[in-house]
């Protein structure tokens, strides 16, 4: 019986493989044009007056008007209720942007004030709207600053813009907005900074066959105008900063609802959409009651007539935004089928919706009072993302992700000299807003708070944050209030006293105002116990940043004699360069610092060490003792050693070689990561190349063996997803039965048959890799057809792996046509996928480029995101020098990109030369693979040598512990 279960796990081991989906969430690049401005305090807006109330009526025009109205604009008319906060103001400044004022006045009780000028215009640059006063304004009255205008509706997914679907009618334009960080100044004149907070009544003026307007708050009122149109008056606003507000003029109808008049929760989408938003209203619902009962404070209190909706818009330049009210998303990331939507955006759902719910409190309710404090709102919704996830929805895994996606993404963006730190006071230009909209400001913002938590623990840490949301409430906060309310939880808890009562402000401070984050180097004399701590900051690639640092640690560690990975308080907190610890026994075990990866910092050890772990991890039954997150950090903290120079890359594959009978996620996909960068760099020389793959093949044998090739339908949800991980990559670097499995698929699903959704990825990629022109052709017409945006995504990524010239260029020709056949918002993912499909298509997409250049600059502006991805695959002198020829005889008509294509060559050859100095060390590895490496003589105890540890020998234990695996999987099955 288990030869046969055994035999059977081997055989669906054929019939499967992956995705290329990333695990790593998707990057927040919408911010890019945001960096520079943010330095310059010219672009902010002086504070001498402030806004209460905002009562604006919009009218939008589509392609169906009559003159002299020019289609896709709009008609405003705005009153902006403010008051001075000075004496002797005679000049109100505020923003507007492409809009053309046609009146504008000023009131005091109903009567018009004297103004300098008759003409106003938004002013280019700063987008400043400047009204000067011919008398001061007076102190302690209402002003009425009134406006009319128009407008036009963006096509650039900023400001008030449109975007057009298909549902069952045909073809629909809708409009839609999208405002943050500073673009509502594009709908209406506004004081567009977070820290303006006022009330704001809409009004939408729709055509009579659109579907009733969306926007913050619901409908209040509505009537039937002269000219036919339904003007829809919405309930006011919570207090609230400009860019949460949010509107739609559509055909949308609700798609999912609770039905619930006390607690209403409804889905929009376009109404073809089917039931696609069932997952998003039923994960929703559980994530807003969980963060009420967290915060204390119900969403449904805030203001009244408040509910809540979430609408999916087809393009889309964020992935979701957190509009008071009305969440806004990619299709992809709120509607589900559960039929044709894999586990990657199953979860990705889940923990963006989670993300914008948490915002309704961090953001909202209390907002960063500018910008340069941006983690006070994201860092918060992310961490909420997964922690909150994680309690409704445990079975998703985000607990163990968190590590993995979050805290190691975030430490590799952060590892470089010219990172920004979380506090930046030099942020006040939109451009340098953007730059703060960051991996950094998102993911490492979570991650310390998370080490924030596990210092004070879960209930001071909660009390704490229930402070700061009820002191700060409809209001904006800086880093200092947050710091304040948990201290004074701190206090009451006695929750800091063990560690000579640090003060929240000042550890905290040690992490929000540096850029960067330490690396702990542990050595430890096993004769006598005693650990010493070097504390330094860390920089990827060298190990040394030209900036030092000391941070306030909180540590956690524990050994091999008594391990214990499940207590997260600190042990205690560093605050010195270096520090003594002592581990408290005598002779050779392994220690391990940071416990789960609860800290944000890396760790290396002194030899001895590594020696200890890695037998351990060499060994089937000690290797489960520490925990899956030590695990995936080791693996982790290995590669990124590796990659600085401070440890050779043929000691840690000596390390890694435990990954041939590791089985978990964790270990696994931070594994995929540090193997890619790897193989980047080993792509300049094919042999070793493949002696790199021929490795990975090797190291894959545990978790092949555990998962199969085949999504079964009843697998837990992390197994589907972390198979769809391991074969994406396995297939990627050739792994023979994982080919077979994609090519057998692939065939299947041309002649009709159903491939479940975990798979497609790696069978669609693989299939056409070994796929024909006709298999491209019978491919590239499903896409075309696919209504299911997450599909759409998926086939995306997929249709670059294709080997035939013809079918790459129908793929590159199909970005750049101009007719929206891959739409704005995925058009990052299609070059991705055009460049990175196989390694010939460098060369191909660079000749195709050749050929095609004036349209891609005519129909994109610019050809600066293809060159930048060529230059980064090119592998030889010769394509470099090819390439730099023809950047060099187009210079005047490639503009920007000229720059972006020498600035890659620089750094193509700097990997280039880092390849070649490093080609060695794992040459050295490949020729030895695994060696059993002496423990060093310690004086005085006698150890030394193999075997001493109370470890077996581990050359022949990864032989036996597949074995031991292979039994274990077959009596589960058997189970």
């Amino acid at each position: 019986m288990v030869i046969r279960w055994f035999t059977f796990i081997l055989g669906a081991a054929l019939l499967q493989s992956l995705s290329a989906l990333s695990p790593v969430p998707i990057p927040e690049d919408e911010w890019t044009e945001y960096w520079r401005m943010l330095r310059d305090p010219a672009y902010r807006l002086p504070t001498t007056t402030r806004p209460s109330r905002y009562v604006v009526s919009l009218t939008p025009y589509f392609n169906n008007v009559t003159p002299p109205i020019e289609p896709f604009t709009f008609d405003g008319v705005a009153s902006i209720y403010i008051r001075p906060t000075q004496a002797n103001v005679n000049e109100i400044v505020m923003h507007c942007n492409d809009l053309r004022i046609q009146t504008l006045t000023v009131s005091l009780n109903n009567q018009q004030i004297g103004l300098v000028n008759d003409t106003y215009e938004c002013e280019p640059v700063y987008s400043f709207l400047r009204i000067r006063t011919t008398e001061p304004l007076q102190m302690d009255s209402e002003y009425v600053v009134s406006v009319t205008y128009t407008g036009r509706l963006q096509t650039n997914m900023r400001g008030f813009y449109r975007s057009w679907y298909r549902d069952s009618s045909g073809f629909r334009w809708m409009a839609t907005t999208q405002f943050q960080p500073g673009h509502a100044r594009e709908a209406f004149p506004c004081y567009d900074e977070p820290s303006f907070k006022a009330l704001f009544d809409i009004t939408i003026n729709r055509e009579a066959d659109f579907s009733p307007s969306i926007s913050n708050m619901p409908i209040r009122s509505n009537e039937t105008l002269s000219n036919g149109r339904i003007a829809e008056t919405f309930y006011t606003t919570p207090l609230t900063s400009s860019y949460l507000v949010a509107f739609i003029v559509s055909h949308y109808r609700q798609v999912s609802t609770n039905n619930n008049i006390n607690r209403p929760f409804d889905i929009y989408a376009r109404e073809n959409a089917g039931r696609t938003g069932d997952w998003a209203l039923e994960i929703g619902e559980l994530l807003l009651d969980a963060m009420e009962n967290y915060t204390n404070i119900p969403y449904y209190n805030m203001t009244e007539n408040i509910n809540m909706k979430q609408a999916a818009i087809p393009d889309f330049s964020a992935g979701a935004m957190e509009n008071w009210g009305l969440l806004t998303y990619r299709e992809a990331f709120i509607l589900y089928d559960p039929q044709n939507s894999n586990n990657f955006y199953r979860q990705r759902v889940a923990n963006i919706v989670s993300h914008e719910v948490a915002h309704m409190w961090f953001g909202n309710l209390v907002t960063c009072a500018w910008w340069d404090n941006l983690w006070l709102n994201e860092g918060f919704a992310r961490f909420y993302q997964y922690y909150l996830t994680q309690s409704v929805a445990p079975e998703l895994g985000y607990d163990i992700r968190f590590i993995v996606e979050q805290l190691q993404t975030s430490m590799l963006s952060d590892s470089v000299d010219s990172a920004h730190a979380l506090t930046n006071p030099a942020v006040n230009s939109p451009s340098s807003v953007s730059a703060h909209f960051s991996t950094i400001t998102y993911a490492r913002g979570a991650s310390v708070l998370r080490m924030t938590q596990h210092l004070l623990g879960e209930e001071t840490f909660v009390k704490g944050l229930r402070k700061y949301l009820n002191n700060r409430k409809f209001d904006v906060a800086e880093p200092n209030h947050l710091f304040e309310a948990l201290d004074e939880a701190a206090v009451e808890d006695q929750a800091l006293t063990q560690y000579n009562n640090i003060t929240i402000d000042a550890y905290f401070r040690s992490w929000s105002e540096k850029a960067g984050h330490p690396l702990l180097t542990v050595s430890i004399n096993q004769a006598t116990g005693e650990m010493i701590v070097t504390q330094s900051r860390w920089e990827r690639d060298t190990g040394v940043s030209s900036f030092p640092s000391l941070w306030e640690i909180p540590i956690t560690w524990t050994r091999a004699g008594a391990p214990d990975f499940n207590n997260l308080k600190p042990s205690q907190i560093l605050t010195e360069q270096v520090t003594t610890i002592q581990r408290g026994t005598q002779g050779l075990e392994w220690v391990i610092f940071n416990k789960q990866e609860s800290g944000y910092y890396k760790v290396n050890y002194d030899q001895n060490n590594w020696i200890l772990l890695t037998r351990a991890l060499r060994h089937y039954t000690q290797r489960i003792i520490i925990h899956e997150l030590n695990r995936a950090q080791i693996v982790d903290d290995v590669f990124v050693l590796a990659r600085a120079g401070v440890m050779t890359y043929d000691r840690a594959f000596n390390i890694l070689s435990f990954l041939k009978i590791e089985d978990a996620y964790g270990p696994w996909i931070a594994a995929i990561t540090g193997f890619n960068f790897v193989a980047g760099r080993l792509a300049y020389n094919s042999s070793n190349l493949q002696r790199l793959q021929d490795e990975i093949i090797n190291l894959s044998t545990g978790i092949t063996q555990r998962l199969g090739y085949t999504d079964s339908g009843s697998d837990p949800f992390m197994d589907g997803l972390l198979r769809m991980y391991v074969m994406t990559f396995l297939c990627n670097n050739g792994h023979t039965e994982c080919m077979a499995a994609a090519k057998q698929n692939f065939d299947s699903w041309r002649s009709g048959n159903f491939v479940p959704a975990n798979m497609r990825p790696w069978v669609y990629c693989s299939g056409l890799r070994q796929g024909t022109a006709e298999d491209f052709d019978y491919f590239w017409n499903r896409f075309l057809n696919e209504e299911l945006a997450s599909e759409i995504v998926v086939m995306i990524q997929a249709a670059g792996c294709t080997l035939n010239q013809a079918s790459l260029e129908r793929f590159l020709n199909a970005i750049v046509d101009g007719n929206n056949t891959i739409r704005p918002q995925d058009l990052s993912t299609a070059w991705s996928s055009a460049i990175s499909g196989n390694e010939e298509n460098a060369m191909r997409m660079f000749n195709w480029l050749r050929s095609n250049i004036n349209q891609v600059i005519n129909n994109l502006g610019s050809a600066a995101t293809p060159i930048s991805q060529i230059a980064s695959r090119l592998r030889t002198e010769a394509q470099i020098s090819e390439f730099q020829a023809w950047l060099d005889q187009n210079q005047q008509l490639l503009g920007a990109a000229y720059n972006t294509g020498i600035q890659g060559i620089t750094t193509t050859r700097r990997n280039l030369e880092w390849a070649q100095g490093r080609t060695t060390e794992f040459v050295k590895y490949f020729d030895t693979g695994y060696l059993d490496e002496e423990i060093e003589d310690i004086p005085g105890t006698g150890e030394g040598g193999d075997g001493e540890d109370g470890v077996p020998d581990s050359a022949n234990i990864i032989n036996l512990s597949i074995i031991a695996l292979i039994t274990t999987v077959a009596i589960n099955l058997i189970a």
